[in-house]
């Protein structure tokens, strides 16, 4: 079988272009730092957080999750203008119409601020009847008051890095988002843990960790500006208001749409069940959004990648990049999806305690859900890309309604573990539509490319292969991650040629034992 698996062919330089190959290499290899530099991430905040989550007491840490969760929602319209932007400079920049470039960042960066602006009045003078409406009073107004100034800042930290990843300036980023960001939130965490300080005192030190690297990095990407020679144009700046609004409007609605309906289980947590219940739903959703971790390190650069590929009018490039980006990240977030799913008791009442026990079947529904999304991550933003708006704004009210639904049906009577079933089943009917959707324009992405069908049979077998293994193991986290990272290391030798990793990283052939079985 292996054998067969190695020998089926690749797209071909000929078939898509040596411009399109070299885009989707620099794209992965970029794409690369990003992860390195978010395993990094995950290193320095793991034992602060898990501090945290034992410190805290299951109340107290709904709380808290309660709050970052309507944070989130209230900085969702900026996704649009984000996305606007990711599209519009990078195409600006390849056709040389710098005014437009400069233009673009003065339009998004200005409206982004002024409705940040408007938020936190807005909660200001309303978070109490918000609250009562919400969570009955059970939410404290002061708490989530602290935390709404987190969203401008947090707004503007996206903006720069997603600026940077335009100019395909990946150090930056690396450092900003992976490195200065984790550490300071981890020297937040120790202090408050070792202080025994209370929630308010948490929140105004993540406040304060945000605007230092705000500040920072905003001092590096006007060096940046300068350099690409952009300010030089600020004298013949052209907004362009229409473009930007035009793309930014439906998405910013259907964008919100689509965050409520990935907030909304803790929303109705929160309503109908005490905050502890929050607790044990939102304790394991950053485990299994791990996988998220691997689709979210490519996504700076695979948005002005393809952007690139579509002002050249190349599609079946934009097809290679989409298809071979996702056997990258599935490959990747492949021991992930095992550790979390295969084995998600033990790893549950590892990292978190066994009064978080309960949690486990959550770990491993959402892990199942957070790992197809890996495999069709990019096909709403490939359809963001070709222009598809309007398809984009209705698949972005059609997908949250439905997991809405879901939800209302089964939280109120299953509480954490309905909102895992409502949310998983949601997320998958999600991704199998918008791929369908993808297919069916006639963009140029397959629905599924058959020649990578037998990688994709690998991986399923492997994974229910081990998840029947460890019916008949004790709940040892050591094994776990043992027998996870043996199947994926087979894995990923059967699978290497459909990689093409010495193409991609021809540094490795230099490693003596790595080069030899990757080569």
């Amino acid at each position: 079988m292996a054998s067969r698996l190695v020998d089926l062919s690749s797209v071909t330089d000929e078939k898509t272009g040596s411009d399109s190959v070299g885009i989707a290499r620099d794209q992965i290899r970029g794409s690369s730092l990003f992860l390195v530099g978010n395993v990094l991430s995950i290193a320095i905040t793991f034992l602060p957080h898990l501090a945290l989550v034992r410190y805290l007491t299951p109340e107290a840490f709904g709380h808290m999750a309660y709050a970052l969760s309507l944070v989130a929602i209230g900085k969702t319209y900026a996704l649009g203008f984000n996305e606007a932007m990711s599209r519009f400079v990078p195409i600006y920049h390849t056709k040389r119409e710098d005014s437009k470039v400069l233009g673009s960042i003065v339009v998004v960066f200005a409206t982004t601020l002024l409705i940040s602006s408007l938020l936190i009045v807005i909660f200001a003078v309303a978070s109490g009847p918000i609250l009562a409406l919400l969570t009955k009073g059970r939410e404290p107004a002061g708490l989530l008051l602290i935390l709404m100034f987190m969203v401008p800042l947090e707004t503007t930290d996206l903006l720069i890095m997603n600026l940077f990843a335009c100019f395909a300036r990946a150090r930056e980023i690396f450092w900003g988002r992976f490195i200065i960001s984790p550490v300071l939130r981890a020297i937040v965490i120790t202090v408050v843990v070792f202080r025994h300080s209370d929630l308010p005192f948490l929140a105004y030190g993540y406040l304060l960790a945000e605007l230092i690297t705000v500040v920072v990095f905003s001092v590096l990407i006007v060096c940046e500006l300068r350099r690409q020679k952009l300010m030089l144009k600020l004298s013949c700046v052209r907004l362009p208001i229409r473009e930007i609004f035009s793309f930014s409007v439906p998405l910013m609605a259907s964008n919100l749409i689509g965050t409520i309906g990935s907030s909304i289980p803790v929303l109705l947590l929160g309503y109908f069940h005490p905050m502890s219940t929050v607790a044990y739903y939102r304790v394991v959703l950053p485990a299994a959004a791990l996988c998220g971790m691997i689709h979210g390190n490519f996504m700076p650069l695979y948005l002005p990648s393809a952007s690139r590929l579509f002002a050249k009018g190349n599609m079946i490039g934009i097809n290679h990049l989409f298809w071979e980006t996702s056997l990258w990240m599935s490959v990747l977030a492949f021991p992930i999806f095992l550790t979390t799913a295969c084995f998600a008791r033990p790893l549950t009442i590892f990292l978190y305690g066994a009064r978080y026990a309960p949690s486990a079947p959550i770990l491993a529904m959402l892990s199942l859900a957070y790992f197809i999304h890996v495999i069709f991550a990019f096909n709403g933003v490939t359809l963001k890309v070709l222009g598809k708006i309007r398809l984009i704004v209705t698949l972005n009210i059609v997908t949250p309604s439905i997991i809405v639904l879901f939800n209302l049906l089964l939280i109120p009577h299953y509480g954490a573990i309905g909102a895992a079933v409502a949310t998983t089943t949601g997320l998958i009917m999600q991704d199998l539509l918008r791929q369908l959707v993808l297919w069916r324009e006639g963009c140029g992405v397959s629905f599924f490319e058959k020649r990578y069908a037998s990688f994709f049979v690998v991986l399923g077998s492997s994974a229910l292969g081990l998840y029947l293994i460890q019916l008949f193991m004790p709940n040892n986290v050591y094994i776990a991650f043992s027998l996870a990272f043996a199947v994926s290391a087979f894995v990923l030798w059967l699978v290497k040629k459909h990689l093409k990793i010495a193409d991609t990283f021809p540094e490795i052939l230099r490693l003596p034992l790595v080069g030899r079985l990757f080569a």
